[in-house]
């Protein structure tokens, strides 16, 4: 990709250089390198001939600068006619020909050049150009710009070029001794041309994933990735890549360093605000999805206000932060391109078959609702409104697009397993020799359960082995050997003593083809000892052990081919705890997985949520909390005396989407001041209570609570009905079940319509305690004298029927019978009621309590249910 070259002034190199790690590397180079004046790639170094004004190659020109390129081609290759000896004009056309796509005559047009003119610089620079589009040509491509070097030493594109030449090397192209990569060029670009378009950015390409064997340098990369961005804000690339390894390597402190450095030189540098308008995100625009954006240099700003914002937030986090961290990653899809972003949303690695199949099956916001209702409903903790668990997703296929993508597209079967269920408890590599013990050179691992499952593996398991044995493979009839490693099939012997293949099996990975060619190297590298890399995986809480092979020597892991082997026995074994068949029964079991740390031992609580109206007619979500005190310690653990309760609810509807949340807290409040035991103090030591406006609908409703100083965290879910009373018909509310209802006269947070309401979250009743329930009515109906009249049932029965020891039927007959009867009235359309019930002749169980209650008036009636439990004292 090309990208223009920002219109900034020059400044000093230190300006330009994000991280003192960067600063120290090009020090070097700034002593021994002069900044001499750049020289122009068309221009040769020395007088042109005089037949460069030929007419033909003038109107060539002309054409060529107006990116008219087949008809500058056309007057180029007549001014060849004209003059074959001048090399000007063959330069021209191989400029025409390289920008038609035609490399092949490019390279001709520009070997004639330097034929001709041994001194241009220019002329060799397009050689190498046109050798970099030719399969193969990749050393010449190094020759033809160290040629142009020598005669223009100072000019950056040739030495940015240079390093173009030097990247990404295939085993052919590799020099003993070469450059380990093209970084030593981009430097020297970057110090001639301090404003260069794309220098940095391969410099950062460099540093993040070196050619030669080393670790990966992301300090020094993201640097030069926000300097190629304070350089050339249109480079959404150097961005995007910044915010990537930002992402990966979780160095967010040095990325806000960098970021308020680029925001300085980007607020000074643009007219259009200052360093401190990056706080007003808002009013600069955002880019779109593909990256660009209407207002280039406003959004640029935008973008690093943004990223600055949340990467201070997560450095300075005490804890993880999820939320912050959906939104930085969200950030990066901004600048992505839209093929990258459909591998994180992808579900191909995650979803059982079934919802595969009915994602895949959709379209447009069908298959929109269906993916983020596959993700809801994995939500790791509903009581949040980010999702960890997608996150998790995020963060997984970000690690698997970098460390598992160097042989395949978007990620090797690594990087399958790694989406599924993250990290292993332990992976080593190790070279493997054909027959060679997989556990000769094996170390202890610091897990004893690792150990474990791989000792068990050895004696009982699979045992890793990197040939197919030494016999003939012969494709059947009618049959390529690429379609018959496509199918991966098991054959049988011959009577000569080949083997043919057969029509199914999986003795070959999925997808994996081999030519002949392939087939006879491994042969010859098998007969030599040559060796292949392996990778042992543990999954210690699968009781697991996976293999993978480099099995072709690219970069390409997969799980090992299966073995030809003299032993029968040995076959079946290897075949029945292969790798591939043990991945694929856990992945039938359980297709992803994630255990999310809520960040605390757990804190156990009752939680009840009823509705009611509320003064504007809206609906009213009333909230209790019981809380046993045994987990709240004692202040003799140094802690504290006082603590906090944190809350956090979250209504979702039937996808799991959120669409309400509220948050808030109680305390502070004393801590016991001495430990007490689980056993015999497992009562609510504080009940409190919360009440807020919500929606009114079906939904699924999650609370989290959190104790500050103990760090105990609770999580848990319910499905609640909320009412809507914005009707005029008869309504009631639901059943508020207590422990204790009086009157009272003075305001308190139990405290509802002159009642003093001790609630039950629990809803859980010790044998012969009264059952308190409160409830309001709506809209009764009035006579002409202004008068309501209703009458209230109360009905009590087992919730589980003749299922329930001790209920005969006759007696479950007994209790549908109504418990309790009475007829009331009064002068308001709306109206309160509270009542006690008997719990003495209930046997231990579970109930269920229903309230009817008829309008007299109107004719008609209403009624609401709720369970609760009665035990034993």
């Amino acid at each position: 990709m090309v990208f223009p070259t920002s219109g900034g002034s020059v400044r000093p190199l230190h300006r330009l250089i994000m991280s003192r790690y960067f600063l120290l590397l090009v020090a070097t180079l700034v002593m021994c390198v002069s900044r001499l004046p750049v020289q122009a790639l068309p221009s040769s170094g020395h007088p042109l001939p005089a037949n460069l004004h030929d007419a033909s190659l003038e109107a060539g020109k002309a054409h060529y600068e107006a990116e008219r390129f087949r008809e500058a081609l056309t007057q180029f290759q007549q001014a060849v006619e004209e003059d074959g000896g001048s090399a000007p004009a063959h330069y021209w056309q191989g400029m025409a020909q390289y920008e038609l796509g035609a490399y092949q005559e490019a390279a001709r047009s520009f070997r004639r050049t330097v034929q001709l003119d041994k001194k241009w610089a220019s002329g060799y620079a397009g050689l190498g150009k046109s050798y970099l589009q030719i399969k193969h040509r990749r050393l010449d491509a190094r020759h033809a710009f160290r040629m142009a070097a020598r005669l223009a030493p100072d000019d950056p594109e040739i030495q940015y070029h240079l390093g173009i030449a030097h990247m990404n090397p295939q085993r052919t192209d590799q020099i003993v001794g070469g450059e380990r990569d093209g970084r030593s060029f981009f430097l020297k670009a970057a110090l001639l041309d301090p404003d260069h378009p794309d220098a940095f950015f391969q410099i950062g390409r460099c540093y993040e994933r070196p050619e030669s064997p080393g670790p990966p340098e992301f300090d020094k990369a993201m640097a030069a990735y926000v300097a190629q961005f304070r350089v050339n804000p249109d480079h959404y690339d150097a961005l995007d890549r910044f915010v990537y390894l930002t992402l990966l390597s979780e160095k967010y402190g040095l990325a806000v360093e960098l970021l308020e450095r680029a925001a300085d030189d980007l607020g000074t540098a643009d007219e259009s605000g200052t360093a401190d308008d990056l706080g007003t995100a808002d009013d600069l625009g955002t880019a779109d999805e593909s990256g660009t954006a209407d207002d280039p240099g406003a959004s640029g700003l935008a973008i690093v206000g943004n990223l600055r914002q949340q990467f201070s937030t997560l450095s300075e986090a005490s804890e993880s932060r999820p939320d912050v961290l959906h939104e930085a990653i969200e950030t990066y899809f901004s600048l992505i391109e839209p093929d990258e972003k459909e591998f994180y949303r992808d579900l191909a690695h995650v979803a059982p078959p079934d919802e595969l199949a009915s994602w895949r099956d959709a379209v447009g916001s069908e298959r929109d609702a269906r993916w983020h209702a596959f993700w809801n409903a994995r939500d790791s903790n509903p009581a949040t409104v980010v999702n960890e668990r997608l996150v998790e997703h995020y963060r997984r296929v970000m690690y698997a697009r970098y460390h598992f993508s160097q042989g395949q597209h978007p990620y090797d079967r690594r990087g399958e397993i790694y989406v599924r269920y993250g990290a292993p408890e332990d992976r080593r590599g190790d070279v493997m020799i054909a027959d060679q013990s997989a556990y000769g050179s094996a170390t202890v691992s610091d897990d004893p359960a690792v150990d474990a499952i791989r000792e068990q593996n050895e004696r009982y398991g699979y045992r890793l082995r990197v040939d197919r044995g030494r016999l003939t493979i012969v494709p059947p009839e009618g049959m390529t050997e690429e379609e018959m490693y496509e199918t991966g099939g098991v054959g049988r012997m011959a009577d000569d003593g080949t083997y043919v293949a057969g029509g199914t099996g999986g003795m070959l990975a999925d997808g994996i083809v081999v030519s002949s060619a392939e087939l006879a190297r491994q042969r010859a590298e098998r007969e030599m000892g040559a060796g292949f890399a392996t990778e042992s995986w543990v999954y210690a809480r699968y009781g697991l052990e996976l293999f993978f092979v480099d099995q072709f020597g690219g970069g390409r892991f997969d799980y090992p081919w299966g073995n030809l082997l003299s032993s029968q026995r040995e076959m079946v074994r290897q075949e029945r705890f292969s790798p591939r068949r043990l991945a694929e029964e856990l992945i039938a079991k359980a297709p992803e997985e994630y255990l999310h740390d809520l960040g605390g031992l757990p804190l156990e609580y009752a939680f009840d949520a009823v509705s009611f109206r509320a003064d504007n007619g809206a609906t009213e979500l009333d909230l209790s909390y019981s809380i046993p005190v045994w987990q709240f310690g004692d202040v003799s653990d140094g802690l504290g005396n006082r603590t906090r309760l944190e809350h956090q609810v979250i209504l979702r509807d039937s996808d799991m989407s959120p669409l309400f949340s509220h948050a808030f807290g109680f305390g502070p409040f004393d801590r016991p001041k001495r430990q007490m035991a689980e056993s015999h103090v497992k009562v609510p030591v504080y009940t409190l209570p919360e009440r807020v406006v919500a929606p009114a609908g079906d939904f699924t409703l999650a609370v989290q609570v959190r104790d500050e100083t103990s760090q105990r965290i609770g999580v848990y879910r319910k499905t609640v009905t909320l009412s809507d009373y914005s009707g005029e018909e008869l309504l009631i509310s639901d059943l508020k079940l207590a422990v204790l209802i009086a009157p009272s006269g003075v305001q308190g947070p139990f405290v509802r319509k002159g009642l003093n309401i001790t609630p039950n979250p629990g809803r859980l009743y010790i044998r012969e305690n009264p059952v308190y329930v409160y409830y309001e009515v709506y809209n009764l109906s009035q006579d002409g004298e202004g008068k309501t009249a209703y009458e209230i049932l109360y009905e009590i029965s087992p919730l589980h029927g003749s299922e329930r020891r001790g209920w005969s039927a006759r007696r479950q007959r007994d209790m549908q019978a109504v418990m309790m009867a009475f007829s009331g009235e009064g002068n308001t359309t709306d109206d309160r009621e509270y009542t006690s019930l008997d719990s003495s002749g209930l046997p231990a169980g579970e109930y269920v309590l229903t309230v009817t209650l008829t309008d007299l008036n109107a004719e008609s009636a209403v009624s609401k249910s709720v369970n609760f439990l009665v035990m034993e004292r």
